[in-house]
Protein backbone atom coordinates (compact mmCIF):
# COMPACT_ATOMS: atom_id res chain seq x y z
CA UNK A 1 0.00 0.00 0.00
CA UNK A 2 1.32 3.45 -0.89
CA UNK A 3 0.40 6.85 0.52
CA UNK A 4 0.93 10.08 -1.33
CA UNK A 5 0.09 13.52 0.00
CA UNK A 6 -0.38 16.89 -1.58
CA UNK A 7 -0.97 19.98 0.55
CA UNK A 8 -2.81 22.69 -1.34
CA UNK A 9 -3.91 25.75 0.67
CA UNK A 10 -6.23 26.83 -2.19
CA UNK A 11 -8.57 23.87 -1.66
CA UNK A 12 -11.85 24.52 0.14
CA UNK A 13 -12.51 20.87 0.89
CA UNK A 14 -10.38 17.82 1.67
CA UNK A 15 -10.16 15.42 -1.24
CA UNK A 16 -9.13 11.77 -1.00
CA UNK A 17 -8.29 9.74 -4.10
CA UNK A 18 -8.27 5.93 -3.82
CA UNK A 19 -6.66 3.81 -6.52
CA UNK A 20 -7.09 0.05 -6.11
CA UNK A 21 -7.38 -3.17 -8.09
CA UNK A 22 -10.52 -4.45 -6.33
CA UNK A 23 -13.97 -2.94 -5.73
CA UNK A 24 -14.32 -4.69 -2.35
CA UNK A 25 -11.13 -3.10 -1.05
CA UNK A 26 -12.35 0.30 -2.21
CA UNK A 27 -15.68 -0.22 -0.40
CA UNK A 28 -13.90 -1.14 2.84
CA UNK A 29 -11.69 1.95 2.68
CA UNK A 30 -14.60 4.29 1.96
CA UNK A 31 -16.62 2.72 4.76
CA UNK A 32 -13.85 3.54 7.25
CA UNK A 33 -13.79 7.20 6.25
CA UNK A 34 -17.52 7.62 5.88
CA UNK A 35 -18.88 6.04 9.07
CA UNK A 36 -20.46 9.15 10.66
CA UNK A 37 -23.81 10.55 9.61
CA UNK A 38 -25.18 13.95 10.64
CA UNK A 39 -28.96 14.21 10.76
CA UNK A 40 -31.27 17.06 11.67
CA UNK A 41 -33.72 15.64 14.21
CA UNK A 42 -36.74 17.28 15.77
CA UNK A 43 -34.44 17.97 18.76
CA UNK A 44 -31.52 19.44 16.79
CA UNK A 45 -28.47 18.14 14.91
CA UNK A 46 -27.14 14.70 15.82
CA UNK A 47 -24.07 12.81 14.69
CA UNK A 48 -24.33 9.04 14.73
CA UNK A 49 -22.44 6.13 13.28
CA UNK A 50 -24.09 4.28 10.41
CA UNK A 51 -23.29 0.99 12.15
CA UNK A 52 -25.39 2.09 15.17
CA UNK A 53 -28.54 2.38 13.04
CA UNK A 54 -30.63 -0.79 13.29
CA UNK A 55 -33.55 0.21 11.09
CA UNK A 56 -35.52 3.20 9.80
CA UNK A 57 -39.31 3.47 9.69
CA UNK A 58 -41.20 6.04 7.63
CA UNK A 59 -44.26 7.63 9.25
CA UNK A 60 -45.83 10.04 6.76
CA UNK A 61 -43.48 13.05 6.59
CA UNK A 62 -41.14 11.81 9.32
CA UNK A 63 -38.66 8.99 9.79
CA UNK A 64 -37.91 7.20 13.01
CA UNK A 65 -34.31 6.01 13.20
CA UNK A 66 -33.84 3.14 15.65
CA UNK A 67 -30.34 2.81 17.09
CA UNK A 68 -28.82 0.68 19.83
CA UNK A 69 -29.85 3.08 22.59
CA UNK A 70 -32.64 5.32 21.30
CA UNK A 71 -34.79 6.35 18.41
CA UNK A 72 -34.58 9.69 16.62
CA UNK A 73 -37.27 11.50 14.65
CA UNK A 74 -36.18 13.15 11.40
CA UNK A 75 -38.13 15.04 8.75
CA UNK A 76 -36.75 13.54 5.55
CA UNK A 77 -38.05 11.31 2.74
CA UNK A 78 -37.10 7.63 3.02
CA UNK A 79 -35.30 7.61 -0.33
CA UNK A 80 -33.02 10.44 0.84
CA UNK A 81 -32.19 8.56 4.04
CA UNK A 82 -31.40 5.47 1.97
CA UNK A 83 -28.92 7.53 -0.07
CA UNK A 84 -27.31 8.89 3.11
CA UNK A 85 -27.03 5.49 4.79
CA UNK A 86 -25.44 3.70 1.84
CA UNK A 87 -25.18 0.18 0.50
CA UNK A 88 -25.43 -1.66 3.83
CA UNK A 89 -29.08 -0.62 4.11
CA UNK A 90 -31.82 -2.51 2.29
CA UNK A 91 -35.39 -1.41 1.72
CA UNK A 92 -37.66 -4.24 2.87
CA UNK A 93 -41.02 -2.50 2.61
CA UNK A 94 -42.40 0.80 1.40
CA UNK A 95 -41.80 2.29 4.85
CA UNK A 96 -38.75 0.39 6.16
CA UNK A 97 -34.99 0.27 5.69
CA UNK A 98 -32.87 -2.21 7.62
CA UNK A 99 -29.15 -2.35 8.34
CA UNK A 100 -28.23 -5.57 6.54
CA UNK A 101 -25.15 -6.02 8.73
CA UNK A 102 -27.47 -6.27 11.76
CA UNK A 103 -29.89 -8.77 10.14
CA UNK A 104 -30.20 -11.96 12.21
CA UNK A 105 -32.79 -13.88 10.16
CA UNK A 106 -35.73 -13.76 7.77
CA UNK A 107 -38.77 -15.51 9.21
CA UNK A 108 -42.42 -16.25 8.50
CA UNK A 109 -44.72 -14.60 11.04
CA UNK A 110 -48.43 -15.37 11.48
CA UNK A 111 -49.35 -11.72 12.05
CA UNK A 112 -46.99 -9.81 9.74
CA UNK A 113 -46.20 -12.39 7.06
CA UNK A 114 -42.47 -12.31 6.33
CA UNK A 115 -40.34 -10.41 8.83
CA UNK A 116 -36.68 -9.49 9.13
CA UNK A 117 -35.30 -10.02 12.60
CA UNK A 118 -32.88 -7.14 12.98
CA UNK A 119 -31.28 -7.31 16.42
CA UNK A 120 -34.24 -7.42 18.85
CA UNK A 121 -36.79 -5.99 16.38
CA UNK A 122 -39.14 -7.65 13.91
CA UNK A 123 -39.46 -5.55 10.75
CA UNK A 124 -42.18 -6.49 8.24
CA UNK A 125 -41.04 -7.43 4.75
CA UNK A 126 -43.28 -6.64 1.81
CA UNK A 127 -43.54 -9.37 -0.82
CA UNK A 128 -42.36 -6.98 -3.53
CA UNK A 129 -39.20 -6.08 -1.54
CA UNK A 130 -38.27 -9.63 -0.51
CA UNK A 131 -36.06 -9.87 -3.58
CA UNK A 132 -33.88 -7.03 -2.22
CA UNK A 133 -32.91 -9.12 0.80
CA UNK A 134 -32.24 -12.25 -1.24
CA UNK A 135 -30.10 -10.24 -3.66
CA UNK A 136 -28.06 -8.79 -0.78
CA UNK A 137 -27.62 -12.26 0.76
CA UNK A 138 -26.29 -13.54 -2.58
CA UNK A 139 -23.86 -10.59 -2.81
CA UNK A 140 -22.52 -11.34 0.68
CA UNK A 141 -22.10 -15.04 -0.12
CA UNK A 142 -20.08 -14.15 -3.23
CA UNK A 143 -17.79 -11.92 -1.12
CA UNK A 144 -17.01 -14.78 1.27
Amino acid sequence: MKFRKEINPNLTETEIFVKTYDEKIFDRIVKKFDENLTVKTTDGLRVLKRSEVIYVESLRNYLEIYTDNEFLTVRLPLYKMKELLGADFVQVARSYLINFERLKSVEADLVNGMVARVERFKVPISQSYLKNIYKKIEEKEVEM
